[in-house]
């Protein structure tokens, strides 16, 4: 026995070498392959991988000595509010002239019902996610989406006590600083308006599964995204018909309007100043169920003017109208302006093209 005893152990100690030379190599085998066990980072309540497709969350968006950061509040059953945000921020040197560089890129999602106030609602859909250059999210989905970000109403059983729907939405920013006047936007890439639709629908169902509201099926995006509209178009006469809406004349050549998407559910148009880019007229139609129900309670109980169908209100930016149209309510917008000439014409061209009664009496239109 008490020489068995050493080659025992010199038996026990052969095998731990063994094995943990095969363990090392294995390791070492995984690290080359850049498979290295390590956990991927997650955010926004765990519904984003790091390096799961988009540019924000992959290697290329940091610099040498870039850091990619996640903050987050996540709704709960009793406190159905939340955010998340992913903040990217990097700095160098240029090789060109030694002049300090600098990113600071985000991507922000907020889960909540919309704001009680019209003015507060009205500015925060209206104006940040029905302009021309949003699309429809696919398959059905109730909102809008584009590059640098979109909307998502959720479903009935996430609405409010007092019926207010409760939507998703998800915007990239960022801006790039070169020396120490030199800086432009440089929003967080997304990849693309599909991408970002994928990200926001999965950002929802885990906002909704924290909510205690998610539906017994998560919400997909399987389908492609609706063509993006077209360029940005200068307007080179007062008398000209701006986002091919004839009878819309707003008098003045400096400006540009971009159109967005026809279809049933949702007709935009936007129009900016050309000089400053700032705002100059929003119009929006919009008649999916859900997404117009988020316009809900905020129209009033009168027409917006007299001979005007279905009921409108006229606020210090915006006006908005509700009436049937095809069978179906449906909600006429206007922003950054109040003058319902505009609204008039943008109106009645929608429900010639749907076929049902015009909104504006005949001559309200300029």
């Amino acid at each position: 026995m008490r020489r068995a005893l050493p080659h025992s152990r010199r038996g026990r100690l052969s095998l731990i070498s063994v094995l943990v030379l095969v363990l090392a190599g294995t390791a070492l085998g995984t690290w080359a392959a850049d498979t290295w066990p390590w956990p991927k980072d997650r955010y926004c309540w765990g519904a984003w991988q790091e390096d799961s497709g988009p540019g924000f969350l992959g290697d290329e968006a940091l610099d040498d000595d870039g850091s990619r950061t996640g903050e987050q509040t996540a709704p709960t059953r009793e406190r159905p509010t939340g955010r998340c945000d992913v903040t990217i921020a990097g700095e160098h040197k240029s090789s060109y002239d030694g002049d300090k560089v600098s990113t600071d890129q985000q991507v922000s999602v907020e889960y909540g019902p919309v704001p009680k106030a019209a003015e507060a609602r009205l500015a925060m859909v209206h104006d940040g996610f029905l302009g021309g250059d949003m699309v429809p999210l696919p398959d059905g989905l109730p909102g809008t989406v584009n590059g640098r970000g979109g909307l998502l109403v959720l479903p009935e059983s996430c609405d409010t006590q007092d019926g207010r729907p409760t939507v998703v939405t998800m915007h990239a920013s960022g801006t790039y600083t070169s020396g120490p006047s030199y800086i432009r936007n440089d929003p967080a890439d997304l990849g693309g308006a599909r991408q970002a639709a994928e990200l926001l629908v999965a950002a929802a169902n885990r906002g909704m599964a924290a909510a205690g509201c998610a539906p017994d099926e998560p919400l997909r995006v399987s389908s492609p995204v609706y063509d993006l509209p077209g360029d940005r178009e200068r307007v080179f006469s007062t008398s000209e018909d701006v986002c091919g809406i004839r009878g819309l004349h707003l008098g003045t050549e400096d400006i540009e309007y971009q159109t967005g998407v026809v279809t049933r559910d949702l007709q935009t148009c936007s129009v900016r100043n050309d000089r400053d880019g700032l705002p100059y007229l929003q119009l929006a139609m919009v008649a999916q169920p859900r997404l117009a129900a988020v316009f809900d309670g905020i129209a009033g109980e009168r027409p917006a003017a007299r001979g005007w169908r279905g009921t409108g209100t006229t606020g210090e930016k915006h006006a908005i109208v509700r009436a049937d149209c095809a069978g179906r309510p449906t909600v006429f917008l206007m922003g950054a302006s109040t003058d319902l000439g505009h609204l008039a014409a943008f109106a009645n061209a929608a429900t010639a093209r749907l076929r049902c009664a015009p909104i504006a009496p005949k001559g309200a239109a300029r």
